[in-house]
């Protein structure tokens, strides 16, 4: 039983270091995208505060997406994150507001404004749009969150997904040091949920495993 015991902790110990790794490539060679045809620009919520302000890293990932978009790079801006307890509103929400105080038309805002975690952000974002499953877009968080977005979107069934960095220059946020660790967590969720989904079972519930 102990070696059985020291073993799994062997495998729990390389794959933490695997995507401790993963998280250090999407860093590291991170590559500015070059397109100007993505079907919808669609923005990761990070936090905010009790009093209605976005988190630093949600305000960044924000006007990201909102240079993006006056760019040309998109019709469109997808806001995505949900309502946690001491928000006084959706994240999703928060941003749109912001968005349109930059003078972004309601018309090209879409709201997703139920998720809590980044595979619910790409699971809700599929279901309030699912033509974009198979339309390029580009996702707009932060570098460090960069692979685990990209790899949450291909679970959710994304065919063409590209990465903005939030923080092109200055790629060390806090937070960075958990993402190993949530990156075991949403495999974890993820494959549970896709074992359930596959025997049928479904609903809310289902979707709070991945919070």
């Amino acid at each position: 039983m102990t070696r059985a015991l020291w073993r799994l902790a062997e495998i729990g110990l390389l794959l933490l270091v695997g995507f401790g790794l993963a998280t250090l490539a999407g860093i590291l060679l991170y590559d500015p995208p070059d397109r100007s045809d993505y079907a919808a620009i669609v923005v990761l919520s990070h936090g905010a505060f009790p009093d209605g302000r976005l988190t630093d890293q949600t305000e960044a990932r924000t006007r990201a997406g909102i240079a993006l978009y006056e760019a040309g790079r998109a019709p469109m801006l997808v806001m995505s994150g949900g309502q946690a307890d001491t928000d006084p509103a959706p994240k999703a929400v928060l941003m749109a507001e912001l968005a349109r105080t930059e003078g972004v038309a309601d018309t090209a805002l879409l709201v997703e404004d139920a998720s809590h975690s980044t595979l619910q952000n790409a699971l809700f974002t599929a279901r309030l749009a699912p033509d974009l499953q198979e339309a390029p877009i580009l996702l707009v968080t932060h570098r460090y969150h960069g692979a685990r977005s990209v790899a949450s979107f291909w679970w959710a069934g994304f065919d063409d997904i590209h990465f903005a960095a939030a923080d092109p220059q200055d790629p060390v946020w806090p937070g960075t040091q958990w993402e190993p660790i949530k990156w075991a967590g949403n495999v974890v969720r993820a494959a549970g949920y896709s074992v359930a989904r596959a025997v049928g079972v479904d609903g809310p519930q289902l979707d709070a495993v991945l919070n």
